[in-house]
């Protein structure tokens, strides 16, 4: 029996993907895409209405600038620059707990999953899909299986509907999504990812989040 989902969509390769298996397996009854006041928010948003588009699901932005507001981070805050690093350092955790650090949003994943366990209630669907995998969990716990498991136990609280937080990439690494990819019909869409943490015309090609992508793909 397919379950029907909500999915938190960036329009970045692990939301993506999770919305193209979700679309392959089970029933998207929406997608959410949160401006919070990000730098690459706009290309966010075009990226996750292309998918959307593409899937034949139905899109919503939601926008909670105030998180942004907050600022202390380079995703959000324009004095501070968004950290570049090497290809080659892209395993190493001394440089990428540095550079997560100045990429964390107060809460974000926290706050993200709360308002769309609102539109899932609202809308009788009982689980919330979202991009995480086990390559940035390493320096993001909020894109963790035990991070998923304990969201799941406080919406069972919260939620009239006990609605759950579930990820089919959450124990893959990008290749390996990227690989899994490739294999679906319809063929996914990779020309539409944006990754980027910055908004320009362009992806920048040396944030962490481009690098992890083209390693991806390579």
């Amino acid at each position: 029996m397919k379950t029907r989902s909500l999915v938190l969509l960036s329009g970045g390769l692990d939301s993506a993907a999770n919305l193209a298996l979700c679309v392959a397996r089970d029933e998207a009854v929406l997608a959410l895409t949160f401006d919070y006041g990000q730098k690459a928010a706009k290309r966010e948003i075009q990226a996750a209405r292309d998918f959307c588009r593409y899937y034949s699901v139905k899109h919503q932005e939601v926008e909670i600038s105030w998180l942004g507001k907050l600022g202390g981070n380079s995703l959000t805050d324009v004095s501070q620059a968004v950290p570049t690093l090497r290809a080659d350092c892209l395993d190493d955790l001394a440089v990428t707990r540095g550079t997560a650090q100045q990429v964390w949003v107060p809460n974000r994943n926290g706050v993200l999953l709360n308002c769309a366990a609102a539109f899932a209630e609202r809308l009788g669907v009982s689980r919330i899909v979202v991009g995480f995998n086990r390559e940035e969990a390493a320096t993001f716990p909020d894109n963790s299986l035990a991070f998923m498991k304990a969201e799941t136990q406080a919406l069972s609280f919260s939620t009239a509907n006990q609605v759950t937080v579930f990820s089919y990439t959450v124990e893959w690494n990008k290749a390996e999504t990227v690989k899994e990819m490739r294999k679906l019909k319809p063929a996914f869409p990779f020309n539409q990812i944006w990754s980027c943490y910055q908004g320009e015309k362009d992806p920048c090609g040396v944030c962490e989040s481009c690098l992890r992508l083209r390693r991806a793909l390579q």
